[in-house]
């Protein structure tokens, strides 16, 4: 008896990306394996398990090819590896997936598609690069704010003195704890 197993990813680690759409869709699965990473990842634990447990006969249903790959030579290695071991895959959105039929029109497809999909992805990071550099030449600054060294300096100043506690210290001179302290590692 050949079983269905199920695979289900979201982008981060982030609690409000939730699984419940991919469950509700993966309910006819008899076991789930999950990730919370990104696609582009090659090393997804759930995926590296489940790749290891598939059996001869069972069947992978995913709910789209892009909660399985990011990229086109990942996702052929994962159908191939899954073709290897005896198993098939469906995707229930992307109908044309699914290799529980010898059709060769399907392979063409999850070639094709699996490119389209990674050139969508190129196109979103180059588009986000191009107004991250827009951003830049208006004057949006980036990361983690730059501290204002004459402050930090009377901190350390203040801090030597041993007259205020720490607290006092980034209440009187407006810069963190975590800032002072790092300043003061390093200056020692």
């Amino acid at each position: 008896m050949s079983r269905k197993l199920g695979y289900m990813r979201v982008s981060t680690n982030r609690e409000e990306q939730k699984f419940d759409r991919q469950e509700a869709q993966l309910s006819e699965c008899d076991y789930i394996y999950k990730d919370r990473m990104s696609g582009a990842k090659k090393d997804r634990p759930a995926l590296m398990q489940m790749l290891e447990d598939l059996q001869e006969n069972d069947l992978v249903i995913i709910t789209s090819i892009d909660r399985l790959s990011r990229s086109t030579a990942d996702l052929l290695n994962i159908v191939q590896t899954i073709k290897d071991k005896g198993a098939t895959i469906r995707s229930i959105s992307d109908s044309w997936l699914d290799t529980t039929e010898d059709n060769p029109l399907n392979d063409f497809l999850l070639t094709i598609v699996g490119a389209l999909s990674e050139m969508e992805r190129k196109m979103i990071n180059k588009r986000v690069n191009e107004g991250i550099a827009v951003a830049k030449q208006n004057g949006v600054m980036f990361g983690r704010p730059k501290s204002n060294p004459h402050k930090v300096n009377y901190a350390i100043e203040l801090y030597n003195k041993g007259e205020h506690t720490s607290k006092q210290i980034c209440e009187i001179t407006g810069i963190n704890r975590s800032t002072l302290y790092r300043k003061l590692k390093q200056v020692r």
